[in-house]
């Protein structure tokens, strides 16, 4: 009799495994809600509440870390860490909706929410292709219709010719969408002319729309007339990087259309974003945001089927903050939208690499890529579609590996 560690990172992993030694198949629901130990963190909770808390989990086989000075009452609120398997969760969550105090029968249905299996899912686009989420990681293109995007290789200026071109040889590669941007949002960046962001848009969706008749297309505006424009010319998705703070007739517009809507997370404008990165507790105030925007963008008129979520590397966040963001994409996979990860040639690359030059951030980039790969990110945007493509194809072959 030998023993050794090994962790099941996956439900298909754990069942592989189970069955293979001659556990019941019905088994296996029971063994996956107890596979991890999964962390729950609260924020602001009163302190009666948070005693509750940790007492019924512990109750449970769980814990939860809390104030010092929670158990006298020598401070009104703490935040909570709670600790447990899903199965001893959702037997807290059970309790806690017997609580009428404090609300904590809100708090078990973010139990639930939180830790509920991820389901994915399939969306049909306006061009007639259909986006699969939760089955591998989907790559985006970049096509800058700039002369001052940050990274020189991704410009195309005006030249809706030299941005077919650009979008042909992406798609080659193995692109599952294009993302086109006729403003940039580098820091610092000014704005453009509202008609000349509009013309280079539609020109250029129209030309790809031509030349790649069921390729998904994204857009990258934050402001509703180049939305809609782009939308008539052959868009699928509208990616707004201010999450609906600069426009609402981006979601209008998304909605009439029946696109795909990106709510990223960003503070302030390209020019001022630099100055705004103050958080107290930077996960909690991001999902905050993003989930104000879902319901934000639902309230006019967008189904929660077409949304896309993105933390937004680099806006209004600094070099550790994006690291910490990175590092934890489960917290906003558990929000329960497909998750888009967009740091490619990034600031913070340069920052971790040494590397000054955009140009010189490729293998940084790489690295970003294989990590949220691995953490289940549904869409990752990039400026070089051949090598990130192999990078996740490397990386979901790993994790495809059948238990032996």
């Amino acid at each position: 009799m030998k023993a050794h560690l090994i962790k099941f990172e996956n439900r298909r992993e754990l069942a592989q495994a189970a069955l293979r030694l001659g556990a019941s198949e019905a088994s296996l629901r029971f063994f996956e809600a107890r596979r991890e130990i999964l962390q729950i963190y609260v924020t602001d909770v009163p302190s009666p509440a948070a005693s509750i808390i940790k007492q019924e989990t512990l109750s449970r086989g769980g814990d939860a870390a809390v104030h010092a000075n929670v158990i006298n009452c020598g401070v009104e609120r703490s935040d909570v860490i709670i600790f447990g398997t899903a199965k001893q969760l959702g037997h807290l969550a059970e309790k806690l909706d017997q609580m009428p105090w404090w609300n904590l029968r809100g708090l078990a249905a973010d139990i639930r929410r939180l830790t509920a299996p991820h389901v994915g899912r399939t969306v049909k686009l306006p061009c007639g292709a259909e986006l699969a989420f939760g089955e591998r990681t989907l790559l985006m293109g970049i096509i800058n219709l700039t002369d001052d995007s940050f990274f020189s290789g991704s410009r195309c200026g005006g030249d809706a010719g030299k941005a077919v071109e650009r979008a042909v040889k992406m798609a080659e590669d193995g692109a599952d969408i294009l993302d086109l941007g006729a403003e940039s949002t580098r820091p610092g960046a000014p704005r453009v002319p509202e008609d000349q962001e509009r013309a280079r848009m539609s020109a250029a969706v129209a030309a790809i729309r031509r030349e790649l008749p069921h390729m998904p297309l994204s857009i990258d505006t934050t402001r509703a007339s180049v939305a809609e424009a782009a939308l008539e010319n052959g868009a699928d998705i509208v990616n707004d990087v201010s999450g609906l703070q600069f426009d609402n007739g981006i979601a209008e517009a998304a909605a009439r259309h029946k696109a795909m809507l990106v709510l990223m997370h960003m503070r302030g404008t390209p020019e001022t974003m630099r100055t705004m990165c103050g958080y107290n507790n930077l996960i909690s105030e991001v999902c905050a945001f993003l989930e104000e925007a879902v319901d934000k963008a639902v309230s006019l008129g967008v189904s929660r089927e077409s949304i896309i979520i993105d933390p937004g590397i680099g806006f209004a966040k600094d070099h550790g903050q994006n690291l910490f963001l990175l590092r934890h994409c489960e917290s906003f996979k558990a929000l329960g939208y497909p998750l888009l990860i967009g740091a490619s040639r990034k600031g913070c690359v340069g920052a971790a690499t040494g590397r000054e030059a955009p140009e010189e951030r490729l293998y940084g980039t790489l690295a970003v890529t294989a990590l949220c790969c691995r953490q289940g990110a549904d869409i990752i945007r990039v400026h070089d579609v051949r090598e990130n493509k192999d990078v996740i194809k490397m990386t979901e072959a790993i994790q495809g590996a059948e238990y032996v």
